[in-house]
């Protein structure tokens, strides 16, 4: 426990799934966290759950894909809090469609300005905030890491994370700003729900038999973001159950 005592973070699109995960981790380890998402009903009830619960917690409503919603992320951070320490570009969102039908503007542009453009936006703000260093930790995916059908524009997108990840370890290290990514597989969330026909037809390629749960990708967020990770950047650690393997 305290493995990020009174470090301040920023987790995007945590209202539900790895967000939520993620932050949860964070928070028992000592974080102070700033969440966002665009449901503000949702995120100000999680926000008084925590609250009640002893965490130091604020929720911003923002959409990831409106520069200034994204610039008033960081400015509320910095006004709560006076720093920050950690960046978790998770905001994301899945569209299935057939290449030859897709629509360009739901199918795709959507898809890249929350899946890819608003982590180059977040990690220019945490660049310019982060004055004593930091970890950035870009939740990309296994579907970044092999074609599947129907998934064209998540899975491009996924692998621009990635490939912008090692790009920012490379130009942020000498900023002692670290950067990884996570590559979660069939995570239980709204976006892979249990009972899924999608979900369920993923669990029988999984050699573990099962889908992983939001905390344990936020066990491997809290690592990265941790001093126990002080000399890893610009890598990405794969958590599928061995479904990649």
């Amino acid at each position: 426990m305290g493995k990020l005592q009174d470090k301040v973070a920023i987790v995007t699109g945590a209202t539900s799934g790895i967000g939520t995960g993620v932050m949860e981790c964070f928070l028992e380890e000592g974080a102070k966290v700033v969440f966002c998402g665009r449901r503000e009903e949702k995120g100000k009830a999680i926000e008084k759950e925590l609250q009640e619960k002893g965490y130091d917690v604020t929720f911003v409503r923002a959409d990831m894909t409106d520069s200034a919603d994204v610039a008033n992320l960081f400015q509320k951070t910095l006004d709560t809090y006076g720093k920050l320490d950690i960046l978790v570009n998770n905001a994301g969102v899945l569209k299935s469609f057939e290449i030859a039908n897709m629509d360009v503007e739901s199918d795709l542009d959507q898809v890249i300005g929350l899946n890819l453009k608003s982590y180059f936006v977040a990690t220019k703000f945490a660049a310019n905030a982060m004055k004593d260093g930091g970890a950035i930790i870009n939740v990309a995916s296994i579907g970044g890491l092999s074609g599947a059908p129907h998934l064209s524009s998540y899975g491009a997108t996924k692998a621009g994370v990635l490939s912008l990840t090692r790009s920012m370890a490379k130009e942020l290290a000498p900023m002692n700003i670290r950067t990884n990514a996570i590559c979660p597989g069939t995570i239980y969330s709204e976006m892979m729900q249990r009972d899924s026909e999608f979900t369920k037809a993923t669990l029988a390629t999984i050699p573990m038999g099962r889908g992983g749960e939001p905390r344990e990708i936020g066990t491997v967020a809290v690592f990265l973001a941790s001093e126990d990770s002080s000399y890893v950047t610009g890598t990405s650690i794969v958590v599928d159950g061995g479904m990649t393997a």
